[in-house]
C-alpha cells in the first residue's frame, strides 16, 4: 500500500522549524478532505505546488496570491518544465490547474486561474531513457559488502532487479508466498495495467535470498511477511525491521555511489535504469521482443518499444547506407 511521505521541501521546513505555508496545507487537506484523492496523486502534486508557491515567496499569502498575473504563470510553468520528462511535464500542468481551482473555489483568488497553465505538448518515446549499461549493474552487485545483514539485502534487492527486470514496487510487495521453493518459482504482481509475473527462482538469486534471511530477516517481527525488509539500523532503529517502503531507490543508488568510487562514471540511478539495462540487454542478445514483453509484463508490445531506443545493436541495424558512400 502506498503511504503519504514527507517531501525533501516539507523536510527543509521541519529542520528549520518553520510552518509549511498556509496555501499549500490548505490545498493538501482540500485534497485529502474534500477530493478525496488517491495518496499517490497527492504525492505527486505535492512538488510541483510547493515549488510554485516557494518561486514567489511575495505572493504567497492568502492575501496577496491574488495579485499573481497570468504572465508571472506562463513563464514559470514554461522554465520548471524544461528538464522535466514527459510524465512530469504532464504532472506539473495538472497539478497547478487543480491548485489554482483550489485558490478560485475557496476566494483567494477572483479569477480561476487555472486557464492560464500553458498546454505543454509532448510526444510519446521522443526522449531516450536514462539508463546503465549492464556493465555497470554487474559492478555494483560485485563492490556490495556482503557481511552485514543490510548488505545482504541490498545484494539479493538488486541481484532481482537485474535478474527479472521488475519495478520498485513490485519489489516491496514482493511476500513470503509468492517464492515457491519446491517448484522453484517467484511471483511478481501485477501492476500499471501490465500482467503478474511468474518466473524460475534462480540458484543465485535462491542463495541470495537465503542468505538474507539467515543474517537476521528471520528476526523480524511475523506481522510482516515481506520478503525484503529495513535492516533496523538508523532510521527504522525504534520501529526496528518493517517494509520497505520507497527506500529501494536509496539501496540501488547507494551500492552506484559506492561503485563510483572505484572509477564507475556517471550514470541513472535507482532501480528502474536496471530494468532499462535488463531489457536492452535481452535485446542485444537478439531475445525477441514478445519474449521481452512478458518478462516485463508488458500487456502491449508497444510499450517495450521503448527499450529499442537504448539499444546500440538494433539502432546499428536502422542505420541506412549514405548514397554514393564506399560503406
Amino acid at each position: 500500500m502506498i503511504r503519504e511521505v514527507v517531501t525533501d521541501q516539507e523536510r527543509e521546513f521541519f529542520y528549520a522549524r518553520k510552518k509549511l505555508p498556509k496555501l499549500y496545507t490548505d490545498y493538501l487537506d482540500y485534497c485529502r478532505k474534500i477530493k478525496n484523492l488517491a495518496i499517490g496523486t497527492i504525492q505527486n502534486r505535492k512538488r510541483h505546488v510547493l515549488s510554485f508557491i516557494l518561486e514567489h515567496p511575495n505572493k504567497a499569502s492568502a492575501s496577496k496570491v491574488n495579485k499573481i498575473t497570468q504572465e508571472e504563470i506562463q513563464e514559470y510553468v514554461v522554465k520548471a518544465a524544461t528538464n522535466l520528462s514527459r510524465e512530469m511535464k504532464r504532472s506539473l500542468v495538472v497539478s497547478l490547474r487543480d491548485f489554482f481551482r483550489f485558490l478560485h473555489l475557496k476566494e483567494y483568488t477572483e479569477l480561476d486561474l487555472s486557464h492560464s497553465v500553458p498546454t505543454i505538448t509532448t510526444y510519446r518515446m521522443s526522449r531516450i531513457p536514462r539508463t546503465m549499461p549492464w556493465e555497470t549493474v554487474e559492478l555494483i552487485l560485485k563492490t556490495i559488502n556482503k557481511k552485514t545483514l543490510s548488505g545482504k539485502r541490498d545484494y539479493a534487492i538488486i541481484l532481482v532487479f537485474a535478474r527479472y527486470g521488475i519495478r520498485a514496487c513490485q519489489l516491496r510487495e514482493l511476500r513470503l508466498k509468492d517464492i515457491d521453493w519446491d517448484k522453484k518459482t517467484i511471483r511478481f504482481l501485477a501492476i500499471k495495467g501490465g500482467n503478474e509475473i511468474t518466473s524460475p527462482l534462480f540458484d543465485d538469486v535462491a542463495k541470495a535470498i537465503l542468505a538474507y534471511f539467515k543474517a537476521g530477516r528471520m528476526k523480524a517481527s511475523d506481522k510482516y511477511d515481506h520478503v525484503f525488509l529495513t535492516s533496523g539500523e538508523w532510521g527504522s532503529k525504534v520501529m526496528g525491521q518493517v517494509p520497505l517502503r520507497e527506500s529501494t531507490w536509496n539501496i540501488v543508488s547507494r551500492a552506484l555511489k559506492k561503485a563510483k568510487q572505484q572509477g564507475l562514471i556517471n550514470h541513472a540511478q535507482g532501480p528502474h535504469a536496471i530494468r532499462h539495462a535488463f531489457a536492452t540487454k535481452l535485446l542485444d542478445k537478439d531475445t525477441p521482443l514478445k519474449n521481452i514483453s512478458d518478462m516485463l509484463g508488458h500487456r502491449s508490445l508497444e510499450t517495450t518499444f521503448i527499450y529499442t531506443k537504448t539499444s546500440l545493436k538494433q539502432m546499428r541495424k536502422l542505420t541506412l547506407r549514405w548514397p554514393g558512400s564506399s560503406l
